[in-house]
């Protein structure tokens, strides 16, 4: 097994050195071997390694100044430390601050490289899954066009550019709560630490404590290593709490302490942790909602929301709507081998009338499954597979001379038509377009249509 950035090791004893250099030749490896931190330091920063086999002692200074280094790379790469001495407390500090493994002096050096392929093997994945997020983020926030989206944005923008405040990202499922989060942590100064996503609604409730603020040796039944935590992971950088109305309440005031005084104690442990992390959390439901049912305390609630960020449903974004799905199509464009596959009008026009109750994430899909399915490479109404008939669409354009439609007017006329199919039923009526009462209420007075 090979890493794309090698390995890395960091040893003063020549015998270890020639020992390590042997089993890493022999098993397909390519590495770099370094005898201090000054040199190991030089190393992380010329070239990119997957894993680093590190002594804990060295003739200029404790290994850990090589770790701390390492974990400041970004994918970072899996630190297995090395000592002969035999001390839990070495072990301990080197787990806490981010280390993969342990091993004792003399090596086993089959157990070596067993540990060894494992570390490469979640390295490569990390790796892999930081392109791919990077490739995300960048791809699904190409587009802003609306005036709505581009206000967040701007308001997102003066938010990155203070040290560490916190903000509530509010929005539906599919919106791009997790996209803003990321493009704040993109222009801030914490950039080149991670930014570490957390969904606390898909965490057993068990373990979201130690998930979190992470737990020492012991603390559980099985417990056999320190667990870091999220906070840990995303120190100097940024953590996103996603559904935060789903956060047992009864953890909330720790959650909130740990805001306030920048400091948390690990599960088990009586030792307190202080952390540098921008703390951004995000939810779908109604803040206040919850506040009121007792799911979401008032005072976590006005910490975390120094800066309130709503995120706009797509329905109420149609200027970005064709953009991204051009966007999109484009993308898988590329990715299906299909450079002629392009978006019909009566398409484009489909997916305008349509509501889009998945929001961008439901675009990106249909759009994918369109480009990737369509017999011929102009993709029509048909291939998008929209709950809607094509000829209700272009029903929403009727009435006006094209040259003279705003796409206000095409909202308008479109409610209209939806209202008169539900026969004057407002809850019939929001349903058949994806929206609440609430929203068709401000709609309708806004149109004149109720």
């Amino acid at each position: 097994m090979t890493g794309r950035g090698g390995v890395l090791v960091v040893d003063d004893d020549e015998l270890v050195l020639s020992t390590l250099a042997s089993l890493l030749e022999s098993r397909g490896h390519r590495f770099t071997c370094v005898q201090d931190i000054a040199s190991a330091t030089k190393a992380l920063a010329a070239e990119s390694y997957d894993a680093v086999l590190l002594d804990m002692y060295l003739p200029d200074g404790e290994g850990l100044a090589v770790l701390d280094r390492a974990l400041e790379i970004e994918p970072a790469p899996a630190v297995i430390m090395m000592t002969a001495r035999a001390e839990v407390r070495f072990a301990v500090d080197a787990i806490r601050r981010g280390a993969a493994d342990f091993l004792e002096k003399p090596l086993d050096l089959d157990d070596l490289a067993t540990r060894l392929d494992r570390a490469l093997e979640n390295a490569a994945l990390r790796r892999k899954l930081a392109v791919l997020e990077a490739k995300d983020r960048q791809e699904s926030s190409a587009v802003v066009r609306s005036s709505a989206l581009n206000e967040v944005f701007a308001i997102a923008s003066r938010l990155a550019a203070t040290p560490s405040s916190s903000a509530l990202i509010l929005g539906e499922s599919g919106v791009g709560k997790e996209v803003l989060a990321a493009h704040i942590h993109e222009l801030s100064d914490r950039k080149h630490a991670p930014f570490v996503r957390v969904n606390l609604a898909a965490i057993p409730e068990s373990m979201i404590e130690a998930e979190l603020f992470g737990s020492v040796r012991g603390a559980f039944t099985d417990s056999k290593k320190d667990r870091a935590g999220h906070f840990a992971s995303a120190e100097g950088g940024t953590i996103l709490l996603d559904e935060i109305a789903e956060f047992k309440v009864e953890l909330q005031p720790k959650l909130l302490r740990a805001l306030e005084e920048r400091r948390f104690y690990p599960v088990g442990s009586d030792r307190e942790r202080r952390m540098n992390v921008r703390v951004l959390a995000a939810t779908n439901r109604d803040p206040q909602d919850a506040i009121a049912k007792g799911q979401l305390r008032a005072d976590l609630y006005y910490r975390l929301a120094t800066v309130v960020l709503r995120v706009p449903p797509l329905r109420e974004r149609h200027d970005d709507i064709v953009p991204l799905a051009e966007h999109f199509c484009a993308r898988f464009r590329a990715e299906f081998r299909r450079p002629r596959a392009k978006l019909t009008d009566a398409a484009r026009e489909a997916i305008l009338a349509y509501s889009w109750p998945g929001n961008v994430r439901e675009l990106r899909n249909v759009i994918e499954r369109a480009t990737m399915l369509a017999a011929s490479d102009a993709i029509g109404p048909d291939d998008l597979g929209l709950p809607i008939d094509p000829a209700t669409a272009r029903a929403a354009l009727e009435g006006a001379p094209e040259e003279a439609m705003t796409l206000e007017d095409v909202e308008r006329r479109h409610i209209a038509r939806v209202i008169e199919l539900a026969k004057g039923s407002r809850t019939r009526a929001a349903t058949m377009l994806g929206i609440s009462r609430s929203t068709l209420w401000e709609k309708g007075k806004k149109f004149g249509l109720l």
